[in-house]
């Protein structure tokens, strides 16, 4: 697959993870279509793009709050405006509130909820009527190791994780006909400012860098036409899920 005619549409592009998968994407070719709250990250991300990755042709950035159903559905069809398609939709934006359930504010709990799992169910359910429309598409959705088995501290994140897994996996079963590809990956702890805040500091020794996670993205992507990854864990070669 030529990234240089694939048009990506990253969230939580701003920082961490989804800084370095638009950076190595944006290196390989691909033209970017990013998301972010923090519009001035993401600005920096997207000069940053222009000034050093010649081969990406084409760099849109919109400040978009994807937990909002409108701002999502105008963004999208913005992007489908000035593009005309969208190839691959990487579902990464995500938050963490840190602490025992039983002392956890309820609004943020259920922030990291609206953030981590509705705001990828409302992503892809107005980039999809496009790739079902064109009969192709990739949908990338960033969970977490901690989405398969649980950790303490962080039950709306575990929750939100969870909840990616089961919704790809049903997802996987409703587009595999239009040719649309679901990939799940499965990031350990990664040194990025999720944790900033919190009493947990990744280990420097051991914890994922986010590059890492964006060359598992770009694996997914690259693929032959037939085949895909279906669900990718990320770990360390020493304490991999801690």
């Amino acid at each position: 697959m030529e990234l240089d005619k694939q048009h990506i549409l990253i969230t939580g592009a701003a920082s961490g993870i989804g800084k370095a998968i638009a950076l190595m994407l944006a290196e390989k070719g691909a033209n970017l279509l990013l998301l972010d709250i923090n519009y001035t990250n993401l600005d920096n991300v997207h000069k940053y793009v222009g000034d050093n990755c010649p081969a990406c042709k084409t760099c849109f950035s919109e400040k978009c709050d994807i937990r909002d159903e409108k701002q999502v559905k105008k963004t999208v069809k913005k992007f489908l405006k000035n593009c005309g398609k969208i190839d691959v939709l990487v579902n990464n934006a995500g938050i963490l509130d840190y602490g025992k359930l039983h002392k956890q504010d309820p609004k943020k709990w259920k922030d990291v909820i609206d953030t981590n799992l509705y705001g990828t169910f409302l992503c892809s359910r107005y980039v999809l009527p496009n790739m079902v429309k064109r009969k192709r598409g990739h949908i990338i959705n960033i969970s977490s190791v901690y989405g398969k088995s649980a950790s303490p501290d962080s039950s709306a994140y575990c929750a939100s994780k969870f909840g990616i897994r089961g919704m790809s996996q049903s997802l996987q079963q409703e587009v595999g006909e239009y040719n649309i590809k679901v990939s799940i990956v499965h990031p350990s702890t990664t040194r990025t400012n999720l944790f900033k805040g919190t009493p947990f500091k990744p280990n420097k020794n051991t914890a994922l860098v986010p590059k890492d996670i964006a060359r598992a993205v770009y694996s997914a992507i690259t693929m032959r036409e037939g085949s895909t990854i279906s669900e990718l864990d990320v770990i360390p070669l020493k304490d991999p899920y801690k």
